[in-house]
């Protein structure tokens, strides 16, 4: 039987705080969690962000604890995670924890981050300066599965120094819990891919960009003696389809601009894939026959459930692996 394409959805927490007045509530939260598992949906992801009040967020980690518990079967991760935000030590000690909470679910797709205003001050609230942030990024991988795979660690880098640090409980997983890095324009971004990822993740619109961006992280991989480590190629996108395809891309731009608070004009680094089941898979195939083989979805409907039916019922058995 051939390979499907991997699915996975994004569940927001967004709305749950800033609508749930003093009191949010996740229980919403829990039930899409458990359909996404009852639909065969093959991970769930939460974003990361720590300090923004405009953009608040339930904490990643302390909810996929709690995720871990409601579900028995699919993947947990959080995209785009920023390690930097937190001290590597404490870090590996919590999403060890996770994975073994979790029977060994846990999935990672870490970024470097961007330069974008929020994102400075978002780094700054948390004391990580953010012109370090890739090689802090780098130095707390390297840490990461150090302390996941050896009893203790000792390491002296540039921005961290440890001297026999260990921690328990080491993760299920072994080697250790998959890290998908992000990278989407940069050649210092597919490098790190190839040097450090076990996984690729991207928000390039078009499957051109897409294949050369595969592409350069082969080339980089072989250069570092990784070639054939990297299995998992993922696109980030937003969806929602409708059998009306202008009613699809219409209701999905807004949700878009409501949901980011800016025009579509500035939203040109998000890929948007609406339209039609039947036209969202022809988008989806040309990824697919770019190497793509899962899909991280962020839904821009109000009816997230109808449209994970869609993905699932309607749009993955017209993709050819």
């Amino acid at each position: 039987m051939a390979k499907e394409l991997e699915i996975g959805v994004l569940l927001h927490t967004r709305h749950l705080i800033r609508e749930g007045g003093s009191s949010p509530s996740f229980e919403q939260l829990w039930d899409d969690a458990v359909l996404s598992e009852e639909m065969g949906l093959d991970h769930i992801w939460l974003g990361d962000s720590i300090t923004l009040l405009d953009k608040a967020r339930g904490d990643c980690l302390t909810t996929l604890g709690a995720l871990a518990m409601k579900t028995k079967r699919i993947k947990l991760g959080v995209v785009p995670f920023l390690p930097v935000l937190r001290h590597p030590v404490v870090l590996a000690h919590a999403l060890a924890t996770l994975d073994v909470i979790s029977n060994g679910r846990l999935i990672i797709a870490a970024s470097v981050a961007s330069m974008r205003e929020h994102i400075q001050r978002q780094f700054a609230a948390c004391g990580a300066p953010i012109h370090e942030k890739a090689g802090r990024l780098e130095e707390s991988i390297q840490i990461l599965r150090g302390l996941w795979t050896q009893d203790t660690l000792t390491h002296e880098g540039r921005y961290y120094q440890l001297k026999e640090v260990g921690i328990l409980p080491h993760p299920i997983q072994r080697p250790a819990i998959p890290i998908w890095l992000t990278a989407d324009r940069h050649d210092d971004g597919f490098k790190r891919v190839a040097k450090l990822a076990d996984g690729w993740v991207t928000m390039v619109n078009t499957a051109e960009k897409f294949a050369q961006g595969r592409a350069k992280v082969d080339v980089y991989a072989r250069e570092c003696g990784r070639a054939g480590k990297i299995p998992v190629s993922a696109l980030y996108a937003s969806f929602n389809m409708d059998a009306n395809g202008e009613k699809a891309r219409s209701e999905g731009w807004a949700w878009m601009e409501k949901f980011f608070g800016v025009p579509q004009s500035q939203s040109a680094y998000h890929v948007g894939i609406f339209g039609t089941p039947e036209e969202c898979a022809r988008t989806i195939q040309t990824y697919v026959d770019a190497g793509m083989t899962t899909v991280i979805a962020r839904i821009a409907s109000s009816d997230p459930k109808r449209q994970m039916r869609l993905l699932l019922n309607e749009v993955r058995p017209r993709l050819s692996l």
